[in-house]
């Protein structure tokens, strides 16, 4: 490896090493900031003389609310709300597939599988 060639890739190395560095220390301040900021908002909800005594003032997060909040990228609802979100339309994928799956196709699908199977090991 000639002199150039070492050189610039230790360079294109150290740059991405700094880079990537960065990258994470500069997520992981972001993540703390929207910690702090969800606790000091539980705490002010706490500490309110309304929201402490009487929870009909407490803040709903429908799913509607959730995909409005995720199209705004100023305020992130939090991890909880957002796999919550995922395993919602998951399982409404799965009712949806169940309920137009007809069921008949399914087992004689799985029927002519069976027999295609034995016919199979038989020869050998």
């Amino acid at each position: 490896m000639g002199f150039i060639t070492g050189f610039f890739s230790g360079f294109a190395l150290t740059t991405s090493i700094l880079y990537i560095t960065i990258q994470v220390h500069k997520e992981t301040r972001l993540e703390q900031r929207k910690a702090i900021r969800e606790q000091v908002n539980q705490i002010n909800y706490l500490a309110a003389s309304a929201g402490a005594y009487d929870r009909r003032f407490e803040p709903q997060y429908t799913p509607r609310r959730l995909e409005e909040r995720l199209a705004r990228r100023d305020e992130q609802p939090d991890m909880k709300e957002v796999l919550k979100h995922r395993w919602n339309q998951e399982v409404e994928k799965l009712a949806r597939k169940a309920h137009e799956t007809r069921w008949e196709n399914v087992t004689d699908t799985a029927a002519e599988a069976w027999k295609a199977a034995m016919k199979l090991l038989k020869k050998d």
